[in-house]
């Protein structure tokens, strides 16, 4: 398998974190039956794109073969309190799987040093819920959501 490399996402990116998305939304799953699902999708991918806090991992010739779709929780917080990553989406193409893009991805969130907050549909068909927890995240309050606080012990 040729080498992952890792950065963080830019605006220009949104379209293929989008094309990606979309190839995993049945095992996510992910409801995109619709132009205007699919479009409020693209939103959700510029908006995190440009957050600053989502990543990619590129294969060699630079696609996109992972992405961690992350932005700041607006949600109860103030200017630089309160801080959180909503992880909105996570996802890994399936021939880059078991290589550790997940957990690196994972990593470049947690060196914020900010809790994350993720949500795994009961109806996914991939895992993931035990691989956020093989990384430190915990249920939450949240119905079927996982966090991960800084500090942790896995």
């Amino acid at each position: 398998m040729a080498e992952v490399t890792y950065r963080q996402a830019g605006l220009d990116d949104a379209a293929e974190i989008h094309d990606l998305l979309l190839r995993l939304a049945p095992e996510i799953p992910l409801l995109v039956d619709t132009l205007e699902r699919e479009e409020a999708l693209y939103v959700l991918c510029r908006t995190c794109a440009r957050s600053g806090e989502t990543w990619v991992a590129c294969d060699a010739d630079g696609r996109i073969v992972g992405f961690a779709l992350a932005e700041l929780s607006g949600h109860g917080r103030h200017y630089a309190e309160h801080e959180v990553i909503d992880l909105r989406h996570i996802g890994v193409a399936p021939d880059h799987r078991a290589n550790g893009v997940f957990g690196e991805l994972i990593a470049r969130l947690q060196i914020r040093m900010l809790p994350i907050r993720a949500t795994v549909s009961p109806q996914n068909r991939n895992g993931i819920a035990v691989e956020f927890e093989n990384r430190g995240f915990r249920a939450s309050e949240a119905e079927h959501g996982l966090r991960w606080q800084p500090g942790s012990t896995f």
